[in-house]
């Protein structure tokens, strides 16, 4: 983007100034470069901006904020779950649209304070300009935008289903999307190949693909929310005897097949503590044999260890922090299976509605 707005976007509002006011710039390449620094900076402090009036009113309301992703067309605030009513999704969504309103008319209103022909001015006007058009754009009635979510928050507190709601909001977003995409190839090819029609089509397929890929995110979410561990467990945990030792382990070929992290229990069953493969090849061959798997097991992690009454998203959350695959279903220190992350999103994509 920097290479962008020092080598075109600002000689060129530099020229158009200087004729519309009769005046020539007097501007170096060097400043040039420095001012296209400062903007692109700028600009994305907008986008986190915007984000960040999402995440604070989230937050708020209840809803945990993992965290804020930055892309081309803009930016998302990961929250943990989805909104609970609609009109709770109504106030987190609206504020980030009159953030950006608010950011363009100060630019705007800077810009104006400003010398014409002259960088601060130029990119002040088009970092204006750039946040009112994010503002229209983000408020295209199609799922997952600003104007999408909206455009749920009323289909669901109309009819009380939040997942008809969901599936308006995407079918529009995936047809405007399909409009822009056809628009702008049309345009393009039209016009000789001009490059602002080939992004016009980009940002169409943008707004298709995330339309499609956010209702299959949002249904599952909310698939999430319906079941409990106790529904996908399965019963085979991998559990091994605290007292057996680690040469019976490794001839058995328990260190590399695909439970990975594995349970320690004692004689009642009980969970007291974890096992990996590389705390058992860590072990020195002639310690082996006299060695139990209890000298070695390194403490229970809570972030292993589910509950069977727990809802499915606590699974996922966990996964998303660890990285790991399968946890410990636990119930009053008893280890009654396993939970496997794949399993979860298998069948809730297979139960979706």
């Amino acid at each position: 983007m920097t290479w962008t707005t020092a080598t075109s976007l600002i000689p060129r509002r530099l020229i158009e100034a200087s004729v519309a006011e009769g005046v020539q710039p007097d501007v170096t390449w060097p400043a040039i470069w420095a001012a296209g620094v400062v903007t692109s900076l700028l600009f994305f402090a907008c986008i986190v901006a915007h984000e960040a009036a999402h995440t604070v009113v989230a937050v708020r309301t209840g809803i945990p904020v993992r965290s804020i992703r930055l892309f081309v067309f803009g930016g998302l605030a990961e929250m943990d779950r989805e909104p609970d009513r609609p009109s709770q999704e109504l106030m987190i969504t609206i504020v980030g649209p009159v953030t950006s309103a608010v950011l363009g008319g100060l630019f705007l209103v800077l810009a104006g304070q400003l010398a014409a022909v002259s960088i601060p001015g130029v990119t002040a006007q088009w970092l204006g300009e750039m946040n009112l058009a994010l503002v229209v754009f983000n408020l295209l009635p199609g799922f997952p935008l600003d104007g999408g979510r909206i455009l749920r928050s009323i289909v669901w507190a109309t009819t009380g289903d939040v997942v008809r709601g969901t599936r308006v909001a995407s079918f529009v977003g995936s047809a405007l999307g399909v409009a822009l995409m056809a628009f702008g190839l049309i345009q393009f090819l039209a016009s000789g190949g001009a490059v602002q029609w080939l992004w016009i089509a980009v940002i169409g397929w943008f707004l298709w693909s995330a339309a499609r890929s956010g209702y299959r995110d949002a249904i599952l979410r909310q698939q999430l929310h319906r079941y409990r561990i106790r529904d996908l467990l399965r019963p085979e945990s991998g559990a091994v005897p605290f007292d057996g030792t680690v040469q019976e382990f490794i001839e058995r070929g328990l260190y590399h097949d695909r439970f990975g992290l594995r349970p320690v229990v004692d004689a009642a069953g009980k969970l007291i503590g974890m096992l990996e493969g590389d705390d058992v090849r860590d072990v020195p061959l002639e310690r082996r044999v006299e060695t139990q798997l209890r000298e070695i097991a390194r403490p229970v992690d809570d972030m292993a260890v589910v509950a069977p009454d727990d809802l499915l998203s606590v699974v996922i959350d966990k996964a998303y922090e660890t990285d790991r695959r399968l946890y410990f279903v636990v119930e009053d220190g008893y280890v009654l299976g396993i939970v496997d992350t794949v399993d979860v999103v298998n069948t809730l994509r297979a139960r979706k509605r």
